[in-house]
């Protein structure tokens, strides 16, 4: 008989289960034929040859041992192969007494399956030549009656004692695996810096669950920093505790598809240039040349919808690195790891976000205490004044001084209404079509003496064809005022401010430039955010125009950007939308006819 002639029955009430399993039989050369349930097993075999059943244990109705039962009544030469589970001590003894040749535990092993079912075809191959005589046994209190050979017995017996020995492994490597997870638990929540966590569990993983483990953070550009790489190359020395790598802009494929798909990537065979980005090191990676071929294991770390950033696991165990169970933990680990690292930086804007409050509270406090003085030092002289009749004071001068610091206060305080209202998406705008050559001509008209006044030069133009956008003209002026006044304050005397404008696309194009001391390349990515100063020693206002002057261009459907360079100038760019009407206004007056 060939593997291929053998014809296998399967009973099995669950059609997931016995489609894959037929399918598994079928690649292995047999012929099968499944029956959904234990009578209908039966009927077929009235009707059709066949040379083992394989049969599940628990099914509606009959079950799986009555119906070897009755096979064996009735066929007592065709073997049986029950599919049952150690759950239940009596499981196998009951397999004995309904006259079964043979078990196989769910969920099955493919490879022990097949062995089992060849087992059992080779035995039935083999002349019988004693029948046995049934006996009772008695097992947790139960009889059971058995009819079997001493060799059919000792096979149960050792293959019993075989799937003991592997569920008990399963059962140990769970407990590890559970260990580990505990010591991964108290490790990521001993502290609230994320890169000190993330390095402790780099060199937890090693060499526990991998070989090396690289951890990576993203950056809001998309580019990666090394916070971790752990290995056991005597070698190749290990990173400084505080090292943070630089940022990377070039990011292996793989890496990419952990990102995009939010999903563990496995690589059985990993090539050099998933090497090189997981040793980011001339040194570690000619190491692991020497000591492939890896498998590489990438796991993003993902929170509240966003990719935080990656773990790259390699090892050299393929059979281990790819197992179930080990995709499962390293999925499992990064989860935990997301979450303690997404505390971390909540905890960390947190902290920034008090400290940013505690001085706004300071600059505030100071810049309010100053106008404050002035009004509460005039209101005395007025006073003195008016006590003595006989007195002659220029009031004029000193009410004048009283105006000018009640407007710097109101200034102060609207500038904070205003980041409130920026913040909770209130800000008000009230817009309307409007001459944008005109805007910029009203901004100039304004600003242009407090720009002479300091010395410095003012050009200002409009570029090309008029255009119309809607416009909040009091809030536009606003911005004007915000980025000028800048311009103006880092400009040294003798330097140039210029404005201008033009229409962009769809867009209207708007700049302020100067000629000054330029932003050091490392806080243009702060510029924007509320409350920030290069310095904190600056009292010169409370790091709110330009925050203020995004939230006013964004609400009008624009954007604002900067360039600078050290010692040549600072530009700042910002847009408005176009009027509604896709044809530009000032293009639709007719020509004379």
């Amino acid at each position: 008989m060939t593997a291929r002639a053998v014809k296998i029955l399967l009973v099995e009430d669950s059609a997931t289960q016995a489609a894959a399993l037929a399918m598994f039989l079928e690649q292995e050369g047999f012929a099968i034929s499944v029956a959904r349930r234990a009578e209908r097993a039966l009927e077929l075999l009235e009707t059709s040859t066949v040379d083992l059943v394989l049969s599940d244990v628990i099914m509606p109705g009959m079950d799986g041992y009555e119906l070897c039962h009755r096979i064996k009544a009735k066929w007592p030469d065709l073997p049986v192969v029950l599919l049952t589970s150690l759950t239940d001590p009596l499981a196998i003894v009951r397999g004995l007494e309904s006259g079964a040749d043979h078990y196989v535990t769910k969920p099955y092993d493919p490879v022990g399956l097949l062995a089992r079912v060849k087992v059992v075809l080779d035995n039935s191959c083999q002349p019988r030549l004693l029948h046995p005589q049934p006996f009772t046994v008695n097992l947790l209190g139960t009889d059971f009656t058995i009819t079997a050979t001493k060799e059919q017995i000792l096979e149960l017996l050792v293959s019993s004692y075989s799937d003991l020995m592997r569920t008990s492994e399963a059962v140990r490597d769970a407990e590890r695996r559970a260990r580990f997870l505990s010591e991964a638990m108290e490790l990521l929540s001993s502290s609230l810096d994320s890169h000190r966590v993330l390095r402790d569990l780099a060199r937890l993983i090693v060499p526990r669950i991998a070989d090396i483990c690289a951890v990576d953070l993203l950056c809001s550009d998309g580019r990666s920093q090394r916070v971790e790489i752990a290995h056991g190359f005597t070698s190749v020395p290990q990173p400084d505790d505080d090292a943070v790598g630089p940022a990377e802009p070039v990011i292996s494929g793989i890496v990419q598809r952990a990102i995009a798909e939010r999903a563990q990537q496995l690589d059985r065979h990993a090539d050099d240039e998933a090497l090189s980005e997981v040793a980011r090191d001339p040194a570690l990676l000619e190491e692991l040349r020497r000591t492939g071929p890896y498998v590489l294991l990438v796991v993003p770390l993902v929170a509240r919808q966003r990719v935080l950033g990656f773990l790259q696991f390699l090892s050299a165990d393929l059979a281990r690195a790819a197992a179930p169970e080990s995709l499962l933990l390293a999925e499992d680990l990064a989860r935990r790891a997301s979450v303690a690292v997404d505390n971390a930086l909540l905890y960390g804007e947190a902290q920034r976000a008090t400290r940013a409050r505690d001085d706004v509270l300071a600059i505030v406090s100071h810049d309010l205490r100053n106008p404050l003085n002035t009004i509460q030092m005039s209101a005395a002289f007025l006073l003195d004044v008016l006590a003595d009749p006989d007195a002659v004071a220029p009031l004029v001068p000193q009410l004048q001084l009283m105006l000018r610091a009640t407007a710097r206060g109101n200034a102060l305080i609207q500038d904070l209404m205003d980041v409130s209202r920026i913040e909770s998406g209130t800000l008000a705008v009230d817009a309307s079509l409007t001459s944008a050559e005109a805007l910029l001509a009203e901004a100039v008209a304004e600003l242009e003496p407090l720009v002479a006044g300091k010395g410095l030069g003012f050009t200002h133009e409009w570029i090309g064809p008029g255009a119309e956008v809607p416009a909040d003209r009091g809030r536009i002026a606003q911005v004007f005022s915000n980025l000028v006044g800048n311009a103006i304050k880092f400009t040294p005397r003798g330097g140039v401010v210029r404005v201008s404008g033009r229409r962009a696309g769809t867009m209207v194009e708007f700049t302020v430039s100067d000629t000054g001391a330029g932003i050091v390349p490392d806080h243009v990515p702060h510029l924007f955010d509320r409350f920030w100063k290069a310095t904190k020693a600056s009292r010169s206002g409370a790091g709110l125009g330009l925050f203020i002057v995004k939230g006013i261009v964004e609400s009008h459907g624009g954007t604002v950007e900067v360039e600078s360079e050290p010692a040549v100038g600072t530009l700042f760019r910002f847009t408005l939308a176009g009027a509604t009407n896709p044809a530009w206004r000032s293009d639709t007056v007719s020509a004379p006819g």
